[in-house]
């Protein structure tokens, strides 16, 4: 964002104290409070489901979330005369979830199972849903063999792509277990059983969105909410905390106890959260972005990523037995 966008500031009704950079962002000081001014590049009616979501929050008593404004007009988005497009969000002055410390980490977790509690609408047209975790895993299994096929023919190969594929049988192995499982289990209608209901989940739930207050705390980034499974949060959350935790189970059953005091898991959904985590996700996504990559010059990172993921395997598998 640059200078010129802070001039769809006047299209809002609001007195502006002063303005800073944030990370491709302005934070805004208002007689309002503290706003955030970022570039905007999704749907305007997505961003308007967004808010009913957050009214009924905060009429079910969770209050701190980044709602979008409107403008004088009633716009949710503000448009500058380069047609660049901007949202203006209730912001909150506080620090991000530390990935390395464990207090902040369960109360990230406490503070999901609240948002949980709160985040059923059965009243809400149910225009936005997740996809069934059955149709998920076969796209990601039938995307992780064809990564493999092209790497078959190409020569010569990369070390990362020569270390993808003496490693693929391992985490394949798990990727189709984790299928049969979920098809054999007929989980999905666990799913639809939940957006029946209304519920719905923030779509990525991740250390970087949970902010700490002086006084209590806020959640933000709910681009991605949508009726689903809310198992899907507390999945997305736990594995990306144990990936950088080397798997510690100690604290990933902590994590799930820390949860369930405040939101008990049915049986159903604990079979879903195991067989989540069974998943070889950073393996498919490692796949993914090869996928996407330039293939004359693969990034570094992509060969430590994979280094890793295979010294931490069985840490991993060890967590496995135990979640089971």
């Amino acid at each position: 964002m640059n200078d010129r966008g802070l001039k769809v500031l006047e299209q809002y009704d609001l007195e502006i104290i002063s303005t800073r950079r944030g990370r491709g962002s302005y934070l805004c000081e208002t007689n309002q409070g503290l706003k955030l001014l970022c570039d905007f590049e999704g749907s305007e009616k997505k961003m308007a489901f967004q808010n009913r979501i957050f009214q009924r929050l905060k009429e079910n008593g969770y209050k701190n979330v980044d709602t979008a404004l409107e403008t004088k007009e009633g716009k949710l988005v503000s448009v500058d005369r380069d047609e660049n497009r901007y949202v203006l969000k209730d912001w909150y002055a506080g620090r991000e979830c530390s990935a390395s410390s464990e207090r902040d980490i369960l109360d990230s977790v406490a503070n999901l199972a609240r948002l949980h509690q709160c985040m059923k609408f059965p009243g809400e047209p149910r225009e936005y849903q997740g996809i069934g975790l059955t149709q998920e895993l076969e796209r990601k299994n039938r995307e992780m063999r064809k990564v493999r096929a092209f790497m078959r023919k190409r020569e010569p190969k990369h070390p990362f792509e020569q270390l993808f594929l003496s490693s693929f049988s391992v985490f394949y192995e798990q990727a189709s277990y984790a299928q049969e499982a979920v098809r054999a289990g007929e989980f999905d209608a666990v799913q639809k059983k939940q957006v029946e209901e209304g519920m719905v989940c923030h779509g990525e739930y991740n250390y970087h969105h949970v902010l700490f207050l002086d006084s209590g705390m806020a959640t933000t980034g709910f681009e991605k909410c949508r009726f689903d499974d809310q198992v899907v949060d507390l999945y997305q959350f736990m594995r990306k905390i144990l990936e950088k935790q080397d798997w510690d189970i100690r604290l990933g059953l902590r994590m799930l106890e820390c949860y369930e005091r405040i939101r008990p898991l049915s049986t159903e959904e604990r079979k879903i959260l195991h067989l989540r985590m069974v998943y070889p996700e950073k393996f498919w996504k490692l796949a993914n972005h090869y996928c996407g990559s330039r293939k004359a010059w693969i990034p570094g990172r992509y060969q430590q990523k994979l280094e890793l993921l295979n010294r931490q395997l069985g840490q991993r598998n060890n967590f496995l037995k135990i979640l089971e």
